[in-house]
């Protein structure tokens, strides 16, 4: 078996940095599609109705996908630090095995 160390503090800068991520990309996103079709539709009139409902739906699309993308962020924070407390709680374990062993150990000497 390898040895294995792990800095849970640098895991959990980690962590806190992907949910800063997450909230600049999240900041991003909800356009106001409806304000920007309307403020276009005087410019294009009847004519570019088609090009005005392709854009509300690429507009739709785009921020579903900023949202999809900050959720990723998230989650990859939320397990990172998931991951920083369970490091923290098996090395306490074992370390609290090893004290009772080690006690043991003690007072048969």
């Amino acid at each position: 078996m390898a040895d294995l160390s792990v800095d849970t503090g640098a895991v959990r800068t980690f962590a806190a940095t992907q949910d800063g991520v997450a909230a600049d990309i999240a900041a991003q996103g909800g356009l106001d599609t409806v304000s920007h079709v309307a403020a276009m539709t005087p410019v294009f009139g009847l004519i570019g109705a088609d090009f005005l409902a392709s854009f509300a739906v690429a507009e739709l699309l785009h921020d579903r996908d900023i949202n999809a993308l900050s959720a990723r962020f998230g989650k990859l924070g939320q397990a990172a630090f998931g991951s920083a407390a369970t490091y923290d709680a098996t090395d306490a374990e074992f370390a609290g095995g090893l004290g009772n062993i080690a006690g043991q150990i003690g007072e048969q000497a």
